[in-house]
């Protein structure tokens, strides 16, 4: 991305605790009403592709992602995943959990936020450290760890959104996520 004056790089100068205490919050209200709605609904395919079909598949996504560049990339330490379920051997696996039960995949979500919470003052010294990433092993790209933490961030928002819209595909009524109506007094 380049700036008005040319530059690629952006210091994004954002609070990075105060975003992920959002989404805390905007978990639980999406927990809630995911918890609302039948199983099989949340399973039903709606979107026709090899990634996430359904939403159960971005409820695991979600926090697998968190999981692999906190813990795995930035800290350097075992994944929550490890305690929940074995790593994902191939595609389908990854991407596809319309059997599992909703609470499982939650389960493994909220064990994710946790550690999160529990490592954030190691996370906040790698992001303040400077050090860089790979964006992926197929790829010779770095960014700073902090720009990692934000990417995670701003993932789960992106898929959080697509989960509001399914919810809403399938007649039901998503919670209002937006950070204005969690955060205002």
């Amino acid at each position: 991305m380049t700036r008005p004056d040319g530059n690629h790089r952006y210091a994004w100068g954002m609070d990075a605790h105060a975003f992920y205490h959002y989404l805390t919050l905007a978990r639980r209200d999406l927990w809630a009403a995911l918890r609302a709605v039948p199983e099989a609904d949340l399973a039903r395919p709606l979107i026709d592709t090899d990634g996430a079909r359904c939403v159960k598949d971005l409820v695991a996504h979600i926090p697998v992602v968190e999981d692999g560049w906190f813990r795995g990339d930035l800290l350097g330490v075992p994944f929550v995943m490890e305690r929940f379920r074995p790593e994902p051997q191939s595609a389908d696996e990854y991407w596809h959990h319309q059997d599992e039960p909703l609470e499982d995949l939650l389960a493994y979500w909220e064990a994710v936020e946790a550690d999160t919470l529990e490592r954030w003052p190691a996370l906040m010294e790698v992001a303040a450290s400077g050090r860089r990433v790979k964006v992926d092993d197929s790829r010779p790209e770095t960014f700073t760890a902090d720009e990692a933490m934000w990417h995670v961030m701003q993932h789960e928002v992106r898929h959080s959104a697509q989960i509001v819209l399914l919810l809403r595909m399938l007649g039901h009524r998503p919670p209002s996520l937006d950070l204005v109506f969690l955060v205002a007094h």
